[in-house]
């Protein structure tokens, strides 16, 4: 900087401001010029520069503000889409945790590389690359392992390195909380507008949200910080008001979503919560299993499955939500019928390719040539070229029966791990911190039997930064025993 004031005879940061506003009116020239906005990226790009070079961390915690408002943008032609801008946000971060790696000779703590939960998250990556080899298509597989690194590397990898405080971590839910809160009330306004209608729904979240699952998905997998919050207020023997307020707001929100999962979400969230005080994590898990084994064997016996085919002319979309949860339980309502649908093919999918799978993100393009026509509805065409809607089973038909154990058993030691580190913490405050990320392992479990989600931007960053989370607090609390021990 002084070099820059002696050379100009001006102050270092009125040179600055000078070259922002000479870039800012290129920018608007190009803008108007071009008829197109996307000229404007090389201010705000300017600007986050200025603000990252002197500590990245300062990018990571920006990234919790911007999730809430980013995204989808599709290059025409290209047949490539991306999250804007939380996505590009991603690799560079990406590319700083694979920097500071290299810098520390890709040490890491040795308590969290010897931890089962880091240890089969390897082995899931490394699954994934053994499928995208043996993939039906080698280019689309190789695109999701990417993406699934750069998820990884900035949510998982990177705050472990620099985490030191609880502190750390829980700032990243302070930021995102507030900036969610703000986009839930802009939904929640433009819905009212509509007179809260379930068609609305739909439109409302645009274009911040894909579609009203996402929505309500971001809010219920952050809604346990906003209670672990209030309780360190209420701890504190501070006003907690406002956190009470945000905390209706959100429950609001998810609500008037009308995501059924969503809100089933929430009160099993409640269930676990009890479940996990109780030490009964385990016993849960094993029931979950047994019951789910003896369903899939009761629907495989004699093809039994096929007693559940809808009627096609009865299987309608409906566009109010009373009637949508009546239609549900009856089986008549297109969207669930819809995942059956692919579900089944799914099943026909794993009988053909039982061990490898045919490949990450193949599920959309083999599916049609095993569906099952008597499952058929009237959007079986799959003009948005969704996938299965059940991350499980979705695991199981990409990446094989090994993939899918092994996602199965991360799941498992995630919540097992969450029970045990909640019952070791000394700390009340750390507690509300690590029940709340237990539950939001519990929401996003919830929500993935009928969605697949993980690959989103607005629930995947926090299944794996869940994850560090958990490693930090159970380093913490391992040091705090042995130094008691001692």
């Amino acid at each position: 900087m002084k070099s820059l004031e002696m050379a100009t005879g001006q102050p270092a940061e009125i040179k600055v401001f000078n070259a922002f506003v000479l870039l800012v009116l290129i920018a608007g020239g190009l803008s108007v010029f071009f008829a197109n906005p996307l000229p404007y990226v090389l201010p705000a790009g300017a600007l986050l520069i200025m603000a990252v070079v002197p500590d990245y961390r300062r990018l990571f915690y920006l990234l919790f503000a911007l999730l809430p408002f980013s995204a989808e943008f599709y290059f025409e032609g290209a047949g490539l889409g991306t999250d804007i801008p939380s996505e590009p946000i991603m690799i560079l971060l990406s590319g700083i945790a694979l920097a500071l790696l290299l810098r520390n000779k890709l040490a890491i703590d040795k308590s969290y590389v010897t931890h089962p939960v880091f240890i089969l998250l390897v082995l899931h990556v490394f699954w994934i690359l053994v499928t995208t080899i043996n993939s039906q298509n080698l280019l689309i597989s190789f695109k999701f392992l990417l993406a699934k690194i750069w998820y990884i590397l900035p949510f998982f990898i990177l705050p472990l390195t620099f985490g030191k405080e609880s502190s750390d971590f829980e700032k990243s839910y302070r930021i995102l909380y507030k900036f969610l809160f703000a986009s839930i009330v802009i939904v929640l306004i433009r819905h009212a507008f509509e007179d809260f209608s379930f068609e609305a729904s739909y439109d409302v979240v645009r274009p911040f949200f894909r579609n009203h699952v996402n929505y309500a998905a971001i809010c219920v997998v952050c809604l346990p910080f906003v209670w672990a919050f209030h309780r360190i207020r209420v701890l504190e023997n501070k006003s907690s008001w406002a956190l009470s307020t945000v905390f209706l707001v959100f429950i609001v929100g998810i609500y008037f979503s009308y995501t059924r999962a969503a809100i089933l979400s929430m009160a099993i969230a409640w269930g676990a919560w009890l479940i996990i005080k109780k030490r009964w994590v385990k016993q849960a898990l094993t029931i979950s299993s047994i019951i789910a084994t003896v369903g899939i064997i009761y629907l495989s016996w004699d093809n039994k499955y096929m007693d559940f085919a809808p009627d096609f002319e009865k299987t309608i979309t409906h566009t109010e939500f009373d009637n949508l949860l009546e239609a549900t339980y009856k089986l008549e309502d297109i969207s669930s019928m819809e995942r059956v649908y692919r579900w089944m093919a799914g099943v026909e999918m794993i009988k053909d390719r039982f061990w490898l799978g045919f490949g990450p993100a193949c599920f959309y393009s083999n599916y049609q040539a095993y569906s099952i026509s008597s499952f058929k509805t009237y959007v079986s065409n799959n003009p948005d070229q969704s996938g299965i809607h059940n991350y499980f089973l979705m695991t199981w038909v990409e990446q094989g029966f090994v993939g899918f154990i092994l996602f199965l058993l991360l799941c498992f030691a995630l919540l097992i791990e969450g029970e045990n580190i909640y019952h070791r913490c000394t700390d009340t405050r750390d507690k509300y911190l690590i029940m709340a990320t237990t539950l939001g392992f519990i929401i996003i479990f919830a929500m993935c039997l009928i969605n697949d989600l993980i690959e989103t931007d607005k629930v995947g960053p926090f299944f794996f930064y869940n994850a560090a989370i958990l490693l930090f607090f159970r380093k913490k609390y391992t040091l705090i025993r042995n130094q008691a021990q001692n």
